[in-house]
């Protein structure tokens, strides 16, 4: 029955080819046969679900840190745990599988790799793509057993700034693949960065991404050890514009001009 499910789930995705290097077309190869269909539209891959429809990705994880400075959202339970706000089980490369089965498309601005012996370099200003774009939301039981659900920013605080952070997308990077074929993001556990790291798969835009000291948590996070999930969704589209010209307002009638007559 898994066999009939996975190349179900295949057919579903013929137009998606993630590109890999040679080292990582096993890995590739074995992590989209192990997709299975949900129902509908809905897959899963390992312990991520996903939605090829609305291409969201829902990913399970818990709470990790609730006080100290934070470098990440989001890392893989054998990453950089001492400094990030949440960790998962799930592996860095199937959640981008999962991500590049959805089109999902990194941004190639963030980070400028043009001299490969600096690595990838912040770059200020850079204007990333709107399916680059990621929102981030984060959905848990309260104490009561309750469904919540919000924003991540709603949990995230900028110190310099005094305040939350700014609600707006996340930048989907795509973290590198490495000479010999290695995912950087597999080797370090990167998924979600507060300060800046071209080995991580998403990254934080907002202004002081280039500081490590500025971002922590808000009080409103749940209790160290709270099973979340981390729902990724595609940030929203800007308004198309109409088409054709807009309708101007009517045109104001000239003044009359006075007689000159007696």
């Amino acid at each position: 029955m898994l066999a009939g499910a996975t190349a179900a789930a295949a057919q579903d995705f013929p137009d998606s080819k993630p590109a890999a290097a040679p080292g990582a077309a096993a890995s590739l190869a074995d992590s989209t046969k192990a997709i299975q269909k949900i129902e509908g539209t809905r897959y899963k891959l390992g312990a991520l679900e996903f939605d090829q429809k609305s291409r969201e990705v829902s990913i399970p994880a818990k709470v990790n840190l609730r006080e100290g400075l934070l470098e990440y959202v989001l890392v893989h339970e054998s990453g950089k745990v001492h400094e990030s706000l949440l960790s998962t089980a799930v592996k860095p490369f199937e959640l981008n599988v999962v991500l590049l089965l959805l089109n999902w498309k990194k941004s190639e601005a963030f980070f400028d790799f043009s001299r490969p012996e600096r690595g990838g370099v912040l770059v200020k200003g850079a204007v990333n793509p709107a399916a680059s774009h990621v929102e981030v939301h984060v959905a848990w039981k309260d104490k009561d057993g309750h469904d919540q659900t919000c924003r991540i920013e709603n949990w995230l605080h900028q110190v310099e700034k005094k305040a939350k952070i700014t609600e707006e997308p996340f930048i989907y990077t795509g973290s590198q693949i490495l000479p010999d074929g290695a995912f950087l993001a597999e080797q370090t556990g990167s998924i979600l960065a507060l300060y800046q790291d071209p080995g991580s798969l998403v990254n934080n835009p907002r202004e002081g991404n280039d500081l490590d000291d500025v971002w922590i948590n808000d009080p409103a996070v749940p209790e160290k050890g709270t099973p979340v999930t981390v729902i990724f969704k595609p940030g929203a589209a800007p308004a198309e514009k109409k088409a054709g010209r807009e309708k101007e307002p009517p045109a104001k009638p000239a003044p009359r001009r006075k007689s000159t007559n007696r």
